[in-house]
């Protein structure tokens, strides 16, 4: 892992802990979709849609 991946994780954790409950609930929804469109945008070309 890079050190600038390191660091926008250690930035996006420390903005994390100041969520409350809700906030917190909508960023996992969030990183859901964007894990799901990450996955899409990493298959192989011959398997993407148009």
């Amino acid at each position: 892992m890079s050190e600038e991946k390191k660091k926008l994780f250690v930035e996006t954790v420390e903005n994390l802990k100041h969520m409350d409950r809700e906030s917190l609930m909508i960023m996992k929804s969030n990183s859901e979709v964007l894990k799901a469109r990450d996955a899409l945008d990493n298959r192989e070309p011959d398997q993407k849609a148009g």
